[in-house]
């Protein structure tokens, strides 16, 4: 963790408290109260709870400077205890009221931004008065109490269901332990301690775990287990998708009660790490080098704010308890961001560049988000020496865990992930990070890039084709999908019902306007993935008012210095991102390459790529009647062929889109050029069936693949010509031709094959 020097984290936050001044409200009747944002409930409250803690360790850390800080410590300090005060008393135990006129506690969220504050109360703590501690007593005391007597602890594998709560069930149990271990002398201490550990068990919780007979705080796991949050292989299904951000959430707050027994010689309970180590290793999997996470499942909120801040403390309990070393290196990637975007921003706040408009139409939301941050970096200046000290040979504080949670790391660099029911594939290598999930936040979405290239990154409905009916807003439902890995690649296929909603006309109701037919490959060539898509009209009239096959959407904008460089068969385009004019770029190729390190190629049913340049920031929070018309949080270029904007309509069963694309991660343009222009080496298959369709394309490890893919309602029978025998990559059965020269492909409805071809002898 030595890559890292704790100033720059003193830095940020003496910015960040500058910037922080327009969002302080002096309460006018008690002026000894200050919060920070909206002081309402709930999110209001832990808002400002989440300040408290970067003024906190401000006022407490050695490296404060005055002087760059403009601020003297005195007021830091004086800040710090107000907000403090203002969560204190505006509790149903405290001698006010939140702004909106309400008191805060007794519900399933209450202790999480108390959990999240505590750190910074520990390093206070010497500065509190008598009346400040006695408060924080009743405080935590009484949510304890309350999760003790009223709240019922469920688990379930489904977020429909509404009993999904892996998050939830760990920051309570860590809350019940953590008032139980500062106040021993409680008369219910015990019973803290034993429920706390019934939440713990049923946080990482597996379907396996029913029927563990695993001794975990004196019980086995059986006996305390009320259901499975996790899949087996650790997909998480909350708010209703694969959300690789709050598997994330899990871990940060397992980390929160981890340093706090690290700090105060606390003994955790082992239930604390249940499965830590396996949900890390998935988390781990879906990080790029410099520590931005692969969100593979996508995201319904502002990308890479919340949960992607949120992983510090994970890298920093990772490094603490396992010894990882490429924590250091995820850390020092996200911070060199965390302080381009705020020099962008030039106002002190983080997220004011790239979030204004957020800014605008909710200060709630937006000081949310710029507390999260700045409480996760406040945790930085809490946490890191301890990890440096363990590292360096110093003595731990608190005992081990397990030996499970203290065994060494070793570098993950590669691997490959897979989760049936969210048909989530995720294949990464040295040169090529591939990815496809069917149930995510804005389904169905892939990925394809090189992993040192994570500003490419993003998700909405990516690489899965874009069609935009006559509502305000148009998703995709998913009907199936199926699928399999094999070493180095994955090959799925499914389909989806494309719904237009909220349409002008009065009367109109929301419908279903086009079934999208999707198949992708990732070779196991670490550096290929072939897309093919087709969609048809399912009403007798449908109305389209764009069309963008491949829908490749390339964010540009302040990570990666707000602008791009394409090459095409007609020379280079350097195009500047966010604040461009709205337009649509025609290239007259059918190829294209970004920044010289990712190829795009159309093979059939385009004669152009092009790129369409929204004119705004498009990408964000999740469309909805909240967000219409309302610019988001990142811009991106959407790379699509064929790429139209005006009204058409179809018939019912009319193709609106029939193409296939190849996608070359870590390409160049001449390579990408060279593969575009020779058929030897890139063509369609002939077939006069509507629904057959296939490619044949040379790996980037010397070999010819095939995919072939039957997107009709019935199985079918292809026969294609090919002379030479060849493999099915899957199942590793051979084909061989007749007497002919023909392959008799057998093509069940919906799949696809992908096919390995030999050489002739």
């Amino acid at each position: 963790m030595g890559g890292v020097e704790t100033g720059r984290y003193v830095r940020l936050l003496e910015r960040w408290i500058r910037g922080a001044k327009p969002y302080l409200y002096v309460c006018p009747d008690r002026p000894e109260l200050t919060c920070y944002g909206t002081g309402v409930n709930t999110w209001g409250v832990q808002t400002n709870q989440k300040a408290f803690t970067a003024f906190a360790m401000l006022a407490a850390h050695p490296g404060y400077d005055e002087a760059r800080a403009g601020r003297s410590r005195d007021y830091v300090l004086d800040t710090a205890l107000r907000l403090l005060r203002y969560c204190l008393h505006t509790h149903k135990e405290g001698t006010y009221t939140c702004t909106d006129g309400t008191s805060w506690g007794h519900t399933w969220i209450s202790v999480l931004g108390t959990e999240r504050m505590m750190h910074a109360v520990e390093a206070i703590e010497p500065f509190m008065t008598a009346e400040d501690r006695s408060l924080l007593r009743t405080v935590l005391l009484s949510e304890s109490d309350w999760l003790l007597e009223h709240y019922e602890i469920v688990a379930g594998l489904y977020a429909k269901d509404g009993n999904n709560k892996p998050e939830s069930n760990l920051w309570n149990g860590a809350f019940l332990h953590r008032t139980a271990a500062m106040y021993p002398d409680a008369p219910r201490a015990a019973l803290y301690r034993e429920k706390g550990s019934v939440f713990l068990v049923n946080a990482i919780s597996v379907p396996e775990d029913a029927e563990s007979g695993e001794i975990v705080d004196g019980k086995r796991i059986a006996e305390r287990y009320a259901g499975a949050n996790f899949f087996s292989s650790y997909a998480l299904n909350h708010h209703g998708y694969l959300n690789v951000g709050y598997m994330v959430i899990c871990l940060s707050n397992m980390a929160m009660y981890h340093f706090a027994c690290r700090r105060n010689g606390f003994r955790p309970p082992e239930s604390l790490y249940r499965h830590w180590r396996e949900l890390w290793d998935v988390v781990k999997l879906c990080t790029f080098p410099d520590g931005r996470l692969a969100r593979i499942g996508g995201d319904t909120r502002v990308r890479y704010t919340y949960c992607q801040d949120y992983v510090i403390p994970v890298w920093h309990m990772a490094a603490d308890l396992a010894g990882d070393p490429d924590c250091e290196g995820f850390e020092a990637g996200w911070l060199a961001q965390i302080e381009s975007e705020m020099e962008a921003s030039g106002d002190g706040t983080f997220l004011s560049y790239r979030c204004r408009s957020l800014q605008e139409a909710s200060p709630l939301y937006f000081t949310r988000l710029e507390s999260d941050r700045a409480c996760v970096l406040s945790m930085a200046l809490a946490w890191r020496d301890m990890v440096l000290e363990k590292r360096d040979g110093g003595e731990c504080k608190a005992p081990a865990a397990s030996a499970a949670a203290t065994e060494a790391v070793s570098v993950t660099a590669y691997g490959a992930w897979h989760d049936d029911y969210h048909g989530a594939y995720l294949q990464r290598g040295e040169r090529r990070i591939a990815s496809w999930v069917w149930d995510a936040a804005e389904k169905p979405q892939g990925l394809c890039l090189p992993p040192e290239a994570s500003d490419m990154a993003e998700w909405k409905e990516n690489m899965a084709a874009r069609l935009h009916g006559l509502g305000q807003i148009t998703k995709q439902q998913l009907e199936k999908h199926a699928g399999c890995s094999f070493p180095g690649g994955f090959l799925t296929s499914g389909v989806t019902t494309v719904r237009t909603m909220a349409l002008l006309g009065e009367g109109e109701q929301d419908e279903d306007m086009a079934r999208s037919r999707i198949v992708c490959a990732a070779l196991p060539d670490d550096a290929t993935m072939i897309v093919l898509q087709q969609a048809t009209a399912v009403k007798q009239r449908t109305f389209i008012r764009s069309v963008k096959g491949l829908n490749l959407l390339m964010p540009n904008d302040v990570f990666n210095g707000n602008h791009r460089t394409y090459y095409t068969t007609n020379g280079k385009l350097l195009l500047h991102g966010y604040g461009s004019a709205e337009e649509i770029v025609p290239t007259g190729s059918r190829w294209l390459c970004v920044d010289n390190k990712l190829g795009v190629i159309a093979i059939y049913g385009t004669d152009e790529i092009a790129i369409s340049r929204p004119g705004l920031r498009q990408i964000g929070l999740s469309d909805g009647p909240k967000t219409t018309g309302m610019e988001r949080t990142l811009y991106a270029d959407v790379i699509a062929g064929p790429c139209t904007a005006k009204l058409q309509s179809y018939a019912a069963g009319d193709t609106i889109l029939d193409t296939g694309y190849v996608m070359l991660s870590g390409k160049t343009c001449d390579e990408t050029a060279k593969l575009a222009g020779d058929s030897r080496l890139l063509s369609a298959i002939d077939s006069d069936s509507p629904y057959l369709r296939g490619v044949t394309v040379r790996g980037a490890n010397g070999g010819m693949y095939m995919l072939a893919a039957n997107f009709g309602e019935s199985d079918e029978e292809w026969a294609i010509a090919m002379p030479a025998a060849g493999i099915d990559v899957a199942s590793e059965a051979a084909i061989r031709p007749d007497s002919e020269g023909y392959w008799k492909l057998r093509l069940e409805a919906g799949a696809a094959r992908l096919l390995r071809l030999l050489p002739q002898v």
